[in-house]
């Protein structure tokens, strides 16, 4: 069902101050046009209507509780949301990504005549001027909601021969199905203008319009739902769109802390003196609760009824705590924990730059790492964003990623890539906060309000991706490649991956191919038992009551066989003179004589070998190491250490590649070799020397 006025003020976003009717009953919103209201306007609307309701019983007007309940809900009026500039940029919205109509189905000639003027449509999205952030959340909730009633409310128009009635509106039919979405919503009560706003003419008669054909629309509306006996509109949806909103009316708020302008214990504080409250992640989050998240270290979880007063909180507006979904902040964790001392770090597709921002935000304070950025949509929104953050060292570059050569001089010490991949987006949750928070792009309303993906696209989709990795695989002195997407589907993961590294391995044919390693960011050793994110190699996510969906595989390029590779560097040594301390004689004539300890397959560098990868052996970390922090480890140090002074020392590329390796082939199932046997006549037939000397002695005697 849409979302009415008095289900939304009870929800955790954000309402309008403006946005209030005039009601008998219910007191005008002190703040003006443009200006949020908070939620101790919502806690005093909701006193003042208690209040009300008990002058009516003390003065005799309501004799009982029942007669109380109905003559209330008789002389509620609830107020409207929007005003007429919302409603216009929620029609372009809409208007842009409209499914099908009724009338294209049915005729064929017009389903493939707009077929090809649609999908240009799509690809030219709107200008759209929205006066703050609380604007624009409420024209994509407007649009959001008529996208999943668009074929009901196509219906009912028809049904109610609206447009033969009011011909004129016809080419407002955008206009037309955002405003009966609101109508439908507050149970067609008249609209009253908000304070301050500017009411157009044109969109007062489509007011009228549907207030003078409220009664068939309404009875339209009550006929669907009993022929489908729905107990309510909403479940006239989808499974999969029911089920989502359900999840997204429970979804906690999360947000990473900034480190270039704040850090943890600045944030606690400030967060303590505003009454919030800091407890475990086992705990229940209701009220002002809020608690560390146990996989990000620096990423806080907030339960949904803070979200009104988080996004109003100076520690968001300064830009020191960033809200953002935390499927969005498990792939920075991961190049965390990949690049060296000094990196540089490649970000495909960064949109508005908010987890480019993180990236940074996670290196430390006096890192010279550059990051450069590809795929920006607009490059000052990008600027804006990283300004207000305080974040330096990012590098926008307006190059297409796969027009770069994977040479070229100015990535030299870019070792690690973070391709986020521009996905169909079905493990998102909660579309909304990911458009206005992460400006992602909006046309992945049109197939999350239908719940189902285009299959058509997933095709052109996974070869994009498969493309983009396969590009990335290809720059020489790049030493691990993160790929991540927000998609539930395994065409675009788990298929990409696999494909795009046996493709690169079987082209370039290199000593040290590529391969997948495991996480490396420190899950729970309950997390790695119940496989919770955890799908063999990758870290994968579906959409829950606690986060939305997502997808990371990390390819890291590591030898096949450790001892191999061993083998090649004391080769590489001994030709260079490193490998022991004797140095090469010079015969009699002139030509060089390599000392027998010096030699690779000597006995004594065979020992030399072994020796050296038991030391190799004793330095690489376990797997739990990686998987689940040890009590020893320095990340577990690190998480319960105190907050002051907290510091991760960064592993180098190359060892944690070693690492990965390592715990990659304790998780592969070891290659059974084959063992050659010895016929039994020959290892008789071989006896120690004395023994055959002395049976041939006894064989002269018996002769």
């Amino acid at each position: 069902m849409p979302p009415t006025a008095e289900s939304v003020l009870l929800q955790r976003r954000p309402v309008s101050g403006q946005s209030r009717a005039h009601s008998p009953f219910l007191p005008h919103a002190p703040t003006g046009l443009g200006r949020p209201a908070s939620s101790h306007y919502n806690r005093h609307l909701m006193r003042e209507t208690a209040n009300m309701r008990t002058k009516m019983a003390s003065e005799g007007h309501l004799v009982n509780g029942s007669d109380l309940d109905v003559k209330f809900q008789y002389f509620y009026k609830e107020p409207c949301l929007y005003s007429h500039q919302i409603f216009i940029n929620a029609s372009k919205i809409f208007s842009t990504l409209k499914h099908e109509s009724l009338e294209e189905r049915e005729n064929p000639y017009l389903r493939k005549k707009n077929k090809t003027g649609l999908a240009e449509k799509v690809q030219e999205i709107p200008q759209l001027h929205f006066v703050n952030d609380q604007d624009k959340r409420l024209a994509f909730e407007l649009a959001f909601s008529t996208l999943k009633y668009q074929l009901l409310f196509e219906e009912i128009l028809q049904d109610c021969a609206f447009y033969a009635t009011y011909p004129e509106f016809v080419e407002d039919s955008g206009l037309v199905m955002v405003m009966l979405c609101d109508f439908q919503g507050r149970k067609f009560q008249q609209r009253h203008a908000l304070p301050g706003e500017t009411v157009l003419p044109d969109l007062l008669e489509i007011e009228q319009a549907i207030l003078e054909c409220k009664t068939h629309l309404n009875a339209a509306l009550a006929r669907r739902r009993i022929k489908a006996e729905a107990p309510s509109l909403d479940h006239l949806l989808p499974d999969t769109v029911r089920s989502k909103e359900e999840l997204r009316s429970s979804m906690p708020v999360y947000g990473w802390i900034n480190h270039r302008k704040s850090n943890m214990s600045e944030v606690l504080d400030a967060l303590k003196d505003e009454h919030f409250r800091l407890v475990s992640p086992e705990e229940a989050l209701e009220g002002k609760r809020f608690c560390v998240d146990s996989l990000c270290h620096d990423v806080l979880m907030f339960s949904p009824e803070c979200a009104n007063d988080l996004i109003k909180n100076h520690l968001v507006t300064a830009g020191k705590l960033v809200l953002q979904d935390k499927s969005s902040s498990i792939a920075p964790h991961s190049v965390k924990y990949l690049v060296g001392e000094d990196a540089d770090i490649i970000h495909v597709n960064v949109g508005s730059g908010m987890t480019t921002a993180h990236i940074a935000s996670l290196l430390e304070a006096d890192s010279r790492s550059h990051i450069w950025a590809f795929g920006a949509r607009n490059q000052a929104e990008v600027r804006e964003n990283m300004e207000k953050l305080g974040v330096k060292g990012v590098k926008l570059m307006s190059e297409n990623f796969l027009d770069i050569e994977p040479d070229d001089n100015r990535f030299k010490n870019a070792k690690v890539i973070l391709i986020t991949a521009d996905c169909s987006k079905s493990g998102v949750a909660n579309p909304i906060d990911f458009i206005v928070n992460e400006g992602e792009d909006m046309k992945i309303l049109k197939d999350l309000s239908i719940g189902e993906t285009d299959m058509s696209k997933l095709g052109d989709l996974t070869a994009k991706h498969t493309e983009l990795l396969k590009h990335a695989l290809k720059f020489t002195k790049v030493q691990a490649v993160v790929y991540t997407t927000r998609s539930i589907h395994e065409v675009e993961n788990e298929n990409v991956v696999s494909k795009a590294v046996e493709y690169t391995n079987l082209v370039q044919q290199r000593r040290y191919p590529y391969r997948v390693a495991p996480p490396v960011i420190p899950f729970s050793s309950e997390a790695i038992d119940n496989n919770i994110g955890i799908h063999g190699k990758f870290i994968k996510f579906r959409p829950t009551e606690k986060t939305s969906g997502c997808f990371i595989a990390v390819v890291t390029r590591e030898p096949e066989d450790s001892k191999e590779a061993a083998k090649d560097v004391l080769a590489r040594a001994q030709a260079k003179g490193l490998l022991s301390g004797k140095k090469r004689n010079k015969n009699h004539e002139g030509h060089e004589n390599e000392d027998e300890d010096s030699l690779v397959n000597g006995h004594k560098s065979e020992k030399l070998l072994s020796r050296r990868l038991r030391r190799q052996d004793q330095r690489l970390p376990p797997r739990s190491a990686i998987s689940a922090p040890h009590a020893s480890s320095p990340i577990h140090n690190y998480i319960h250490s105190p907050i002051q002074g907290r510091r991760i020392p960064r592993p180098n590329g190359v060892a944690v590649g070693a690492r990965l390796y390592k715990d990659a082939a304790k998780r592969e199932p070891a290659q059974k070799k084959d063992k050659v046997t010895v016929p039994e006549h020959v290892k008789v037939v071989k006896h120690p020397a004395p023994f055959r000397r002395k049976k041939h002695k006894l064989s002269k005697k018996t002769k």
